[in-house]
């Protein structure tokens, strides 16, 4: 049984597969939120629900399966197991071979979700960072703005910023970009 509650979908056209492989994950705690009986159809589900895993069967139809699973990383979609039943060849990707043994099923199921949400976090620590450099540019360019358009010295500069954005109650960043805009801000 696994800590976490999990929801997945799952792309196949199988009846057989597809109550097999829910019944194993339900019993191990998961959540079915979710069918795709065809690639195209699997994408419009993966989008709207945004499960934390995704089961596909290697021969769904139409198309190519390797195709959808570079888009499934690559959008961070979800977590991915394909389930090989047509003996494609996923290198790059977490595939088991079908039949498997439910307690391998769950592991990998468990493993691949922890492995999906670390990578989210990562993911959103980056954008984070690169916000704050994207603020921090912004600012410098805002000082160097107001140093030469009113003769202030970096430091002087900078607190005529953070004062302003304190008095109208706007971030550093947005203030910034106000100057950078009109670099007479305040002047009028």
């Amino acid at each position: 049984m696994i800590n976490n509650r999990y929801d997945f979908c799952i792309g196949t056209n199988k009846q057989g597969l597809q109550r097999t492989v829910t019944a194993i994950l339900s019993e191990a705690g998961f959540h079915s939120s979710g069918v795709g009986r065809n690639i195209p159809d699997l994408l419009r589900t993966l989008r709207k629900v945004q499960p934390w895993l995704t089961v596909v069967d290697t021969a769904l139809p139409p198309g190519n399966i390797a195709q959808l699973a570079d888009i499934i990383e690559e959008d961070a979609l979800s977590a991915a197991i394909y389930i090989n039943t047509s003996g494609a060849d996923l290198n790059l990707y977490v595939q088991l071979t079908w039949p498997v043994e439910t307690t391998v099923l769950t592991a990998v199921a468990e493993t691949v979700c922890n492995e999906f949400a670390h990578k989210k976090k990562l993911r959103k620590e980056i954008e984070d960072l690169q916000n704050k450099l994207n603020e921090r540019k912004l600012i410098e360019r805002a000082k160097g703005i107001l140093s030469r358009t009113y003769n202030l010295g970096e430091n002087e500069a900078y607190q005529l910023l953070r004062k302003s954005s304190m008095k109208e109650r706007i971030s550093t960043g947005e203030m910034s970009a106000k100057i950078i805009s009109d670099p007479y801000y305040f002047s009028g």
